[in-house]
């Protein structure tokens, strides 16, 4: 199986959101800005485009709103919390930033989503090639794939 690193391409960031699991509200200024982001690592969120595509691989996962307003334009932007589960049934090789990039299955049951964490404790969110496929169809914005090497078995 092929998998690939969901990350951002740039440094286009939301607004601190709240922590914490919970439903949130952020005020904020000039939400049409958030039409083109579709996922933050740093808040861990998703736009409700790129929610709608994971929900199809990861059917029973609770999304958290976080809802940013903007009081003078009387305007509101919904992104939801995504942190997916973690797995730790692999063997791995990081990269300096702590992102993983070669990769090696204990077992052959591996999600077609998950968390893998780094000795340094960065969170890489790992994706199969149908999930990353399906959100490069649908022109997803601010959101890169990187491919995982596999170890030779």
């Amino acid at each position: 199986m092929r998998y690939y690193v969901m990350e951002p391409p740039e440094k286009t960031l939301l607004p601190a959101a709240p922590k914490g699991d919970d439903a949130g509200v952020v005020k904020t200024v000039d939400v049409n800005r958030f039409e083109e982001i579709d996922y933050d690592s740093r808040n861990e969120l998703v736009s409700d485009r790129l929610k709608m595509l994971l929900e199809q691989y990861m059917t029973r996962y609770n999304f958290q709103p976080v809802v940013y307003l903007d009081f003078e334009k009387k305007e509101q932007v919904v992104f939801w919390r995504f942190k997916p589960p973690i797995y730790e049934e692999f063997k791995a090789d990081f990269r300096n930033d702590g992102i993983i990039s070669r990769i090696a299955f204990n077992n052959n049951d591996a999600p077609l989503i998950f968390t893998a964490r780094s000795p340094k404790g960065i969170r890489s969110i790992v994706v199969r090639m149908a999930v990353a496929e399906s959100a490069l169809r649908r022109c997803i914005l601010g959101l890169k794939f990187t491919k995982i090497l596999e170890y030779d078995v």
